[in-house]
């Protein structure tokens, strides 16, 4: 494998110990990873669809969190962990398979019913996991409740919302969506159902959401959410796929400390849980191990702020452009991620043709480039200032990456001052843009719309993040083209050129794309890394005896 990571499948890829030692830095040989391998996703369900009858039921898996969920509320919340907290049990009216293809899910069919409506049939028989059944009503709530999440969500995942008018009974068992307009994301938006789930109508007025809940996915919590502890769950009785899930329950105690979890992986404390690519080197050849890796929609962003009514150095964009050229993307793969990783913009590296070519990233857009930096300083007439850059206190790659960025920023004069965060805390605070600078992470997005969202005034968001900003024409322009314009051939042109734009604004800079690892028991089977940058191959994960 090249130093850049190149691949964009979803799917898991098994590593041998020779080329991960070796690539990271570590040995130039080895054995190759103990225990048996486990099949790509793909394959591996390909052959439990043929031997349906023989695949091993029951057991409970163990699963580390490496970051608090903060709460596992469905509705506007901002980290990606609170998904994580949540995904077991929480479902929509669409999904994707591991491969982002669009399948019926909560609704068992869909269609355009004009221009501006989509009727959902929800699916026959289908319950919550307390055998309540789904109806119309359900759904109506839901979606309401997401383009106005109850507390202790917030409203800046709103930016994410397609423009749904609103949803109306048909009968009692499907809905019409209504849209303001036609848009594109509508549907992505669901599959992806990080946003979109579906909950029984007034469940918010009589459970406490934060750390309780009840959806139609193949888990159910088993107790509430602990912070900082742990969130359980058990089969739901009621799943409606037929024969799902194989496992009895999945546990996620939430271990933030990554010698703890691979402590815990060598003793079969736990099954599995994402490690650092140093991490997945120490344990790789460990036994009853084996380690998988993906590049997934996750990427690490420097965010900047633009509020009216202040005067900050890089409110000039030749000082945000010079931040930029001084960052060297090349030494945070090699130093933080022993070589794995891709250089990103604002669209994630590997979501589909929508992003830059790592060509044009490397060599134009984000091209270390320290004389040019330097330029754009003195034309900008700043020779230095100071600034507080707020990241997360875990995982331990963003210490990493923080504190090379204050390395490289100090060659232009700037002096960066990081200060770590809870996630909790972090998340609270990017939402309501009660920050300077925060080295942040993007994760995926059901259209590429998401990636660009916020950089429209009409967005919730922008006025928390870019009100003092002048705009950009052309930005608002593309993004306004790009989500009514069905047809993918032509929507391409118009995202391309809108990467363009953003790159040379710098508003908020790409930094790197990485690779996600995951360490499994070789009991676990029909796991994946998913693309997603959640733990979905769980859903249909089963354990050998």
């Amino acid at each position: 494998m090249s130093d850049k990571q190149t691949e964009s499948s979803p799917l898991e890829r098994e590593v041998s110990r020779r080329g991960l030692l070796a690539k990271a830095g570590k040995l130039g040989a080895g054995a190759l990873v103990a225990g048996a391998v486990a099949a790509p996703a793909e394959a591996a369900r390909s052959k439990a669809q043929r031997v349906a009858k023989t695949v091993p039921t029951g057991g409970t898996v163990t699963w580390a969190l490496e970051q608090d969920p903060a709460f596992i509320a469905p509705f506007g919340a901002t980290l990606t962990a609170s998904r994580w907290g949540n995904e077991m049990m929480y479902e929509s009216l669409l999904e994707w398979d591991p491969k982002l293809n669009l399948k019926p899910a909560i609704a068992e069919s869909y269609k355009v019913s004009s221009k501006k409506s989509i009727d959902f049939q929800i699916r026959k028989g289908i319950t919550f996991s307390d055998g309540s059944p789904v109806t119309a009503n359900d759904v109506i709530y839901s979606f309401n409740l997401q383009a106005a999440p109850p507390a202790p969500g917030t409203s800046a995942p709103t930016s994410q919302l397609p423009a749904i008018d609103h949803l109306e009974a048909i009968t009692p068992t499907a809905v019409r969506m209504h849209l303001k307009q036609p848009d594109a994301r509508v549907y992505g938006y669901i599959a992806w159902q990080r946003y979109s789930s579906i909950v029984p109508n007034g469940i918010y007025s009589t459970k406490n959401m934060a750390v309780d809940g009840i959806g139609t996915g193949p888990f159910m919590l088993k107790g509430t959410y602990v912070s900082n502890d742990h969130v359980n769950f058990v089969k739901n009785p009621h799943y409606w796929k037929p024969g799902l899930p194989y496992l009895d329950a999945i546990n996620f105690p939430i271990i933030t400390d990554e010698q703890t979890r691979l402590a815990a992986l060598r003793t079969g404390q736990i099954d599995g849980a994402t490690v650092s690519v140093d991490g997945a080197a120490a344990i790789n050849g460990a036994p009853n191990v084996t380690v998988l890796h993906g590049l997934t929609a996750a990427f690490r962003e420097l965010q900047m702020t633009i509020k009216p009514g202040q005067t900050k150095p890089w409110y000039d964009k030749r000082v945000r452009q010079a931040v930029n050229f001084a960052i060297n993307r090349a030494n945070i793969i090699k130093q933080v991620y022993n070589g794995y990783g891709q250089y990103s913009g604002v669209v994630a590296a590997g979501y589909g043709p929508w992003v830059l070519s790592d060509d044009q990233l490397q060599n134009k857009y984000e091209k270390y480039d320290l004389p040019t930096a330097k330029s754009l300083m003195k034309a900008a007439g700043v020779s230095g200032f100071d600034v507080t850059l707020t990241t997360f206190s875990t995982p331990n790659d963003f210490a990493a990456i923080a504190a090379l960025i204050k390395s490289d920023l100090s060659q232009i004069g700037i002096n960066v001052s990081i200060v770590p965060q809870d996630t909790a805390s972090f998340g609270a605070n990017n939402s309501a843009g009660a920050f300077d600078w925060d080295l942040t992470a993007r994760g995926m997005r059901g259209d590429v719309d998401g990636y660009v969202a916020e950089y429209h005034p009409a967005a919730a968001i922008y006025g928390k993040w870019f009100a003092g900003w002048a705009g950009n024409k052309t930005v608002f322009r593309d993004i306004g083209n790009g989500r009514i314009t069905l047809d993918p051939a032509k929507r391409l042109p118009i995202y391309q050129d809108l990467n363009k734009v953003l790159a040379d604004e710098c508003l908020e800079i790409g930094l790197v794309s990485v690779s996600k690892w995951q360490v499994v028991n070789t009991r676990l089977k029909n796991m994946y890394v998913a693309f997603t940058d959640f733990n979905t191959g769980l859903r249909n994960a089963y354990v050998t005896k």
